[in-house]
C-alpha cells in the first residue's frame, strides 16, 4: 500500500508561474500617414508617444498643421536635464551619422531613449538627441501666436485752431479740455 502525501495548498502556489505582464510594442510611426500622425499628436497622452510622433514628423519635414505644431507640448523640457547620463558611450554612432536631427531623434528613441542613451546622442540628458530640441524651439517660435499689443482707444488729437461745423451750421473749436467753443472760429 502506498502512502498518500498531502501538500498544503500554500506550498503549491509558489510552483505556479504567474503570467508576465505584456509590454505593448512601440508603434512604428514610419508606417503611419502624416495626417494620422498629426491627429495622434493632438490626442497623445504620454511624453514618449509625443516624442516619437514629433521625431517622425520632423523626419518628414512637417512642422505644423492647423493649430498643432512640433514642440507645442514638449518645448519646455528642451535643455532641462531630466535623464541621468554616464560619461561616455561604447557605440559607433554619433550625430554626424544622421541626415537630420529628426533622424537622430527617431534612432535615439528606438534604441532606448529618452531613458537610455547607449550611443551618447543626448549628452545633456534633456531627452533630445543631437540637439533636436533646437528644432522644436524653432518650430514653436514660428508657430506660437505672438501677443498682440493692446489697442489704446482715444479721441483724435485736435488743436484749438481747427474749426468744425456743427449739425445746424454753427462753427466751433475744441478747447484743450475737450469742450466745444462756439465763439472761436
Amino acid at each position: 500500500m502506498r502512502a498518500l502525501l498531502l501538500v498544503p495548498a500554500f506550498l503549491l502556489v509558489g510552483c505556479v508561474s504567474s503570467p508576465q505582464p505584456t509590454v505593448p510594442l512601440p508603434i512604428d510611426y514610419r508606417l503611419v500617414e502624416t495626417s494620422q500622425l498629426w491627429a495622434d499628436l493632438t490626442d497623445a497622452t504620454s511624453t514618449r508617444q509625443i516624442m516619437n510622433i514629433e521625431a517622425e514628423l520632423g523626419v518628414r519635414g512637417e512642422t505644423s498643421t492647423g493649430a498643432e505644431y512640433l514642440g507645442r507640448r514638449t518645448s519646455a523640457s528642451v535643455g532641462v536635464a531630466s535623464y541621468l547620463r554616464s560619461g561616455g558611450s561604447t557605440s559607433d554612432r554619433d550625430c554626424s551619422d544622421f541626415p537630420s536631427t529628426a533622424d537622430a531623434q527617431r534612432f535615439f528613441l528606438w534604441n532606448g531613449g529618452p531613458a537610455l542613451d547607449p550611443h551618447g546622442l543626448d549628452r545633456d540628458g534633456d531627452g533630445y538627441a543631437c540637439e533636436f530640441g533646437k528644432t522644436l524651439l524653432a518650430s514653436v517660435s514660428r508657430h506660437k501666436s505672438k501677443p498682440v499689443p493692446p489697442v489704446r482707444l482715444s479721441a483724435p488729437r485736435v488743436t484749438s485752431d481747427q474749426c468744425f461745423t456743427g449739425p445746424r451750421g454753427g462753427t466751433y473749436t475744441i478747447t484743450a479740455s475737450g469742450n466745444k467753443n462756439y465763439g472761436g472760429c
